[in-house]
């Protein structure tokens, strides 16, 4: 992780988004700015984030990274894309040797490109299978229709973009994956320190911090405040 996504190849000045002209989305640090609100409001009223939904805001962050990653795997792969011209031309030659006859029904038709269909379906039913993806709770009334909604958005625009340009929509995936992998790393960092300050607070003071201050919430909230960091500079590297 630390050799291909944390390195100087993904400078948020690179961002891949921005080549074809300025990009500003603020939509992402809304999005956490208002995490980062609820969460501090729940230190004083417990009714705002309850367990269950800092647990469901936690798993849909890990549901984020896991599925870019996915994504790129699969943009890698690629099954919208079959044989370029040259490579064509060199595996008909090849197999046009008789050792090598068995190969000729890769190029028939788009036989190619089903293997790799069918390669990207095995690969997406692994990751199901052992809970590597897991999808968010859906049991949570209208926030689940609103979760279902987004989730096929994401999976239907992911699949345009690696229709229409697959390389520019593997540098941005590569990208995203990237920014997701390096603030979960410094959100983990911070929050032991936090954590660790809170039980020396605890036990120094002799006060119960359990019921006011959760540990989910305060990694949900590093990670947050550190997502919406990256988005600013983004934002700021866009201009």
């Amino acid at each position: 992780m630390n050799k291909y996504l944390d390195n100087d190849q993904f400078k948020l000045a690179d961002n891949p988004n921005t080549q074809n002209g300025n990009i500003e989305n603020y939509f992402p640090i809304v999005f956490h700015f208002v995490i980062i609100v609820l969460i501090v409001i729940s230190f004083f009223n417990t009714n705002i984030l309850t367990d269950d939904r800092i647990h469901v805001l936690v798993s849909d962050g890990i549901f984020q990274f896991v599925s870019t990653l996915l994504i790129v795997i699969i943009s890698i792969i690629n099954p919208f894309v079959s044989f370029s011209a040259d490579a064509r031309a060199k595996l008909q030659m090849l197999t046009d040797q008789e050792k090598f006859s068995s190969m000729r029904w890769l190029l028939r038709n788009k036989n190619w490109q089903l293997l790799k269909t069918l390669a990207c379906i095995l690969i997406v039913a692994y990751f199901i299978s052992n809970q590597i993806l897991v999808i968010p709770s859906l049991k949570q009334g209208t926030i689940s229709g609103i979760t279902i909604i987004l989730i096929l958005f994401f999976v239907f625009s992911n699949i345009v973009q690696l229709i229409k340009d697959p390389v520019m929509f593997k540098k941005k995936t590569l990208f995203r994956l990237s920014m997701l992998y390096r603030s979960f790393k410094l959100s983990f960092f911070i929050s032991i320190g936090l954590i660790a300050a809170v039980f020396l607070f605890s036990a120094l003071t002799q006060i119960d911090t359990s019921k006011t201050v959760k540990i989910e919430a305060i990694v949900l909230m590093v990670y947050n405040v550190v997502m919406a960091y990256n988005e600013f500079k983004i934002l700021q590297a866009s201009r």
